[in-house]
Formats: C-alpha cells, structure tokens, sequence
C-alpha cells in the first residue's frame, strides 16, 4: 500500500492510531493511542514456513507446510525539543465506520483517547509519552494478565496483531536528565481471531495436493510425516490411492497425498 492511499478525502494526513483491545476478537476497547509524528514509511514481513526433505543427494527439497503470521515496523519520532517542525497531520478521531464492509464496525471503540503531543506539550519532555505508549502495547494489564491486542489505523490501512519488539532510542536530555528527544521502533506480529483465520483460509488457501514417487525405504508413515508433519493421515492417502496393503510400497510408485482439508473431512 502506498503513502497516497492513506491520505483522506477531506486531505491531509490523519495520525496513526493504535488501539488496544482486552480479547483476541477485538470486541473490547480500553485506550486509543495518537502518535505524535506520522511515520515516513513502513515495512511489513510475509512469511511462510517449509519443511525439508532428505534426498539420495546432498541437495534439499522443500515442502510447504503453512503461512506464519505477517508482521509490520514502524519507527515512530517523539521530540519536545522544538527543532522539529510542527505537525500538519490531522489528529483525527476513533470513528472507524468509513473503513467500509470488509472492515469491523468497532462501534464499542473506547472514549480514552491518548494524544503523545498533547502530553508531551504539557510535559516538555518525552517520558511520559512513551511510558504511556508502552503501557498501551507492551505492559502486562492487571485485570487480563497479558499485554493488549492491538488494532493500528493509519486512514486505509489497518493492521491487528501484538507488540513483538520494541527498540527505545533516547536522544537528546533536558537539564534534569529527562529525554526531550527518542524514536520508538516498533515490531508487530499479526493476530488474528480463529474466526478471522477461518474466513481467511478458506479465501486463499492453496491446493497442498503433492504428488511422490516412492524410494527405496519409504513407508506410507514416514511419507505422511514429511508432507503433513504427522503420520495419522496414513488410511486417508491409503484410500486416496486404492492401496489395498499400505505396508508394502513399490520403488518408483507414484502416490498422491491430498489436501489436509479435504483428508480430515474423509
């Protein structure tokens, strides 16, 4: 997604917020955090996971095994030292309803709305504002006993997830030792409910039928254990390929393992 597609109708830049929420459905808000500095740029991870498998050869081939959770970084300026420039970026608000049909409706967006310049302005200083950050995305909360599930909206863009990493660098201290000037660079690691994960599969999961041909030692057991990285698939591909005794495979027989989904519902 690229920084134009952020800017809203009405133009200029809204702030981004991050919002935390107490269950992993994102149903309850308890705080919505307004960054001070709009980030330049942002990067985002996708990665998936792939298991080898042993050959006759010193080479490796590569089996897919499943999409890992995607993850986002931003670098985020916090300064009270006054040589920045001041902000023209929109503080904006926690109504989310234009984000559309595909998007949440969070209508039960909490009112505890935290703005890092308004606490900085009155501050001079950047501690409280980050303390505040990280009480929001990292800290453990007393009443759920782990840290918050985050939703960040930058105007289009949307992301959920958890705070993975986060990197604090002071830069510049007032008098007392207090910071006036740091960059936060945050990590976050997609989550999404077991509702969102369903409805996600069954838009992009891809064909995982694979196709092999038998070597010298193979069993039906191990063969399983490589693609699906368990065994008790065995009687599924068994029926799957008419074998009428799947403890005697032939060098050079060419199997077919089915789609995990299509197996359990076998």
């Amino acid at each position: 997604m690229s920084l134009s597609d952020i800017f809203s109708q009405k133009g200029g830049l809204e702030k981004l917020k991050i919002t935390a929420f107490k269950d992993e459905n994102y149903n309850e808000s308890t705080a919505t955090y307004v960054v001070m500095y709009n980030p330049t740029a942002f990067s985002q991870e996708f990665k998936s996971k792939w298991i080898p498998e042993e050959g006759p050869s010193d080479g490796k081939q590569y089996q897919f095994r499943t999409l890992e959770s995607d993850s986002v970084s931003f670098e985020f300026l916090f300064d009270a030292s006054a040589a920045s420039p001041p902000s023209e970026d929109k503080s904006g608000d926690t109504n989310f309803d234009y984000l559309g049909d595909d998007k949440p409706n969070l209508e039960s967006i909490s009112g505890n709305k935290i703005s890092a310049i308004e606490l900085i302005n009155q501050d001079r200083h950047v501690d409280r504002a980050i303390r505040k950050f990280l009480d929001i995305t990292q800290n453990i909360q007393s009443d759920t006993h782990k840290p918050n599930y985050l939703q960040i909206n930058w105007g289009a863009y949307q992301f959920r997830g958890v705070l993975a990493t986060a990197t604090i660098n002071y830069k510049l201290f007032n008098s007392s030792g207090l910071p006036i000037r740091a960059t936060v660079t945050a990590n976050f690691d997609q989550s999404l409910s077991r509702q969102e994960q369903a409805a996600t599969t069954a838009r992009t999961s891809p064909d995982l039928t694979h196709e092999r041909i038998v070597k010298a030692g193979d069993t039906l057991l191990l063969m399983c254990k490589r693609i699906y990285g368990t065994q008790e698939y065995y009687l599924e591909v068994a029926k799957a390929n008419n074998l009428g005794n799947f403890r005697k495979l032939i060098p050079g027989q060419k199997l077919i393992f089915p789609p995990l989904a299509k197996t359990s519902n076998a």
